[in-house]
């Protein structure tokens, strides 16, 4: 088997708002996103093994904790899964004898979705060496299993609105233009900001943010050049507070830069 070599882009939010809060603790988000299709991205490589399945790559996580792996167990339990015939159960069996290479270029920590790219683009690369084609209600199984934003990835849409907790994805047709991305070498922990902006919430210094409904239907270039950072971003003013010297970053960049997911990257269109 020849390596199979594919790149993963990030995505950029064009708006985040935080809407509301679900039973479970979970927040409910609408937002914008794009896929920044430019010099950013991973390299995957797949190819066959002899040892059982291998993933390798610079990641900040273990291997259970890793979407690709975590992709991998996804895909083996909806191959075993009586309910979807569209995988043969060989599937399962065929994902064990595959070694995983990235090349990591999307920092993590960075609000760009590297790791949900990577995840998608692994199942991509097994559904075309095993010639099948999965549904939505599939990618929707696998999603559930490795993360909501995972489904944006899995679609792949180049521009999208996105509800619920990331799950719910459709497709938005518009021409984008070519992004800059700006990583600092700071890293905003997802987890860390929602704990922040929750506090925010109960400490009544904010309330959630309804969406102007026509924002859905107005293309990404015009919001940019019509909103400031923090009206589209409700998630900027918490990254703030757990990494102050992102306000430094801002004061540097100077003016057209936008705030992507929870950060820590700022992008803008491209001059």
């Amino acid at each position: 088997m020849h390596p199979l070599i594919s790149k993963s882009y990030p995505k950029l939010n064009i708006f985040l708002k935080i809407i509301g809060r679900r039973d479970d603790g979970f927040y409910l988000l609408s937002s914008r996103f794009v896929l920044a299709q430019g010099t950013l991205f991973d390299i995957i490589s797949i190819e066959s093994s002899s040892m059982g399945f291998v993933l390798e790559g610079a990641f900040g996580c273990d291997i259970e904790s890793n979407t690709i792996y975590k992709a991998k167990c996804a895909l083996q339990e909806l191959a075993r899964s009586e309910q979807c015939k569209r995988v043969d159960s060989h599937i399962a069996d065929f994902v064990e004898t595959l070694k995983v290479s990235v090349q990591k270029s999307i920092p993590e920590g960075a609000g760009l979705g590297g790791g949900s790219a990577n995840a998608a683009s692994f199942v991509h690369s097994v559904c075309a060496l095993c010639e099948i084609e999965l549904e939505r209600e599939d990618y929707a199984f696998i999603a559930r299993r490795c993360g909501a934003d995972v489904m944006y990835f899995l679609q792949r849409d180049m521009s999208a609105n996105v509800s619920g907790i990331g799950e719910e994805v459709t497709p938005f047709a518009e021409d984008l233009p070519e992004f800059e991305i700006y990583t600092p070498k700071l890293t905003c922990s997802t987890p860390a900001v929602y704990k922040a902006y929750r506090e925010s919430i109960a400490h009544h210094d904010r309330t959630f943010s309804p969406l102007p409904e026509k924002w859905l239907s107005t293309p990404s270039v015009q919001l940019l050049r019509t909103h400031s950072l923090e009206e589209l971003n409700d998630l900027y003013m918490s990254a703030l507070l757990i990494t102050p010297e992102l306000d430094s970053v801002r004061t540097e960049l100077g003016s057209g830069w936008f705030f992507s997911g929870s950060g820590s990257s700022f992008f803008r269109i491209k001059v």
